[in-house]
């Protein structure tokens, strides 16, 4: 009985330091993020442009936005996208296709420049990777007007 017991407390004990080990800050490398996560987008943006023969709002003004992206990652610093957002204003985007590069530190923090049809500039985002690469978060830092926050899963 006792040697089931030490060896249930042993597996225990090795179970709790891999997962440690895993979750550990200055683990991590663009190996980190490998593969296809989901990720839910929402906050406030300039509106893109004037919905047609609407005049109700100006090229710029504020607006809501929610959407859902797919992101693959290479695992060595490029990745695919493909979006759907939503915009108070300007209405939604369907299947939006998108690619960019991204680095990661290895605190496990990072960036990533979103290159998206029809957007004549980057989308430049920080992240922080959490759940030993399962997921992360992210905050658009570039344009300043964009206040877009994300929070992507491995799918």
């Amino acid at each position: 009985m006792k040697k089931i017991a030490m060896f249930k407390m042993a597996a225990l004990l090795l179970a709790a330091g891999a997962l440690h080990a895993q979750q550990t800050p200055g683990t991590c490398s663009n190996q980190t993020l490998k593969g296809t996560y989901g990720l839910l987008i929402s906050g406030t943006r300039p509106a893109p442009s004037v919905l047609a023969n609407s005049g109700f709002y100006l090229p710029g003004s504020p607006e809501q936005v929610i959407g859902v992206v797919i992101q693959t990652f290479d695992g060595n610093g490029n990745f695919s996208q493909t979006d759907n957002v939503k915009g108070s204003l300007s209405g939604i985007i369907f299947d939006r296709p998108g690619s960019g590069s991204y680095t990661v530190n290895p605190d496990c923090t990072g960036t990533f420049s979103v290159n998206n049809t029809g957007i004549p500039f980057p989308i430049v985002n920080r992240f922080v990777i959490v759940n030993g690469g399962t997921e992360f978060r992210s905050v658009v830092v570039s344009p300043q007007a964009v206040m877009v926050m994300a929070h992507g899963a491995k799918m």
